[in-house]
């Protein structure tokens, strides 16, 4: 199984991009969506083993269901999940956002709103993979 990033966003316009974009960026990974924290929480649980497991989660925070700030806190005291690296790519440049990240010691990265911008997030995410 290759490599895999798991992208969380509700906004499809959002997850094309990003999808775009890694692709653009390094095509050795594959790319799995999920369209809120409950799928992808569920999607995760229903993995078998740690092998199984993204190499990098990118967690939008505003989103319906079951939001990026509760999905990270599940995660996180999952003793089988919690060694996944996560990203918050979001929207947000909220303090209280950027202090729950930093919590959580995961990087914030603010979505950019041009092409360039969007391909050099798109490198630094793929870097969380390699590490």
């Amino acid at each position: 199984m290759r490599p895999y990033i798991l992208l969380v966003d509700d906004d499809p316009d959002d997850l094309l991009l990003i999808t775009e974009a890694i692709i653009a960026a390094n095509s050795n990974y594959e790319l799995k969506e999920a369209g809120d924290g409950r799928m992808a929480l569920n999607f995760l649980k229903s993995l078998n083993k740690k092998d199984d497991h993204p190499c990098l989660i990118v967690l939008d925070i505003n989103m319906p269901v079951l939001d990026g700030r509760e999905l990270l806190a599940i995660l996180k005291s999952d003793t089988s999940l919690k060694d996944v690296p996560v990203i918050f790519f979001t929207t947000s440049s909220n303090p209280a956002d950027i202090n729950y990240a930093a919590q959580f010691n995961v990087e914030l990265m603010t979505k950019p709103f041009n092409m360039n911008l969007l391909s050099i997030a798109a490198k630094k995410i793929i870097s969380y993979c390699k590490s």
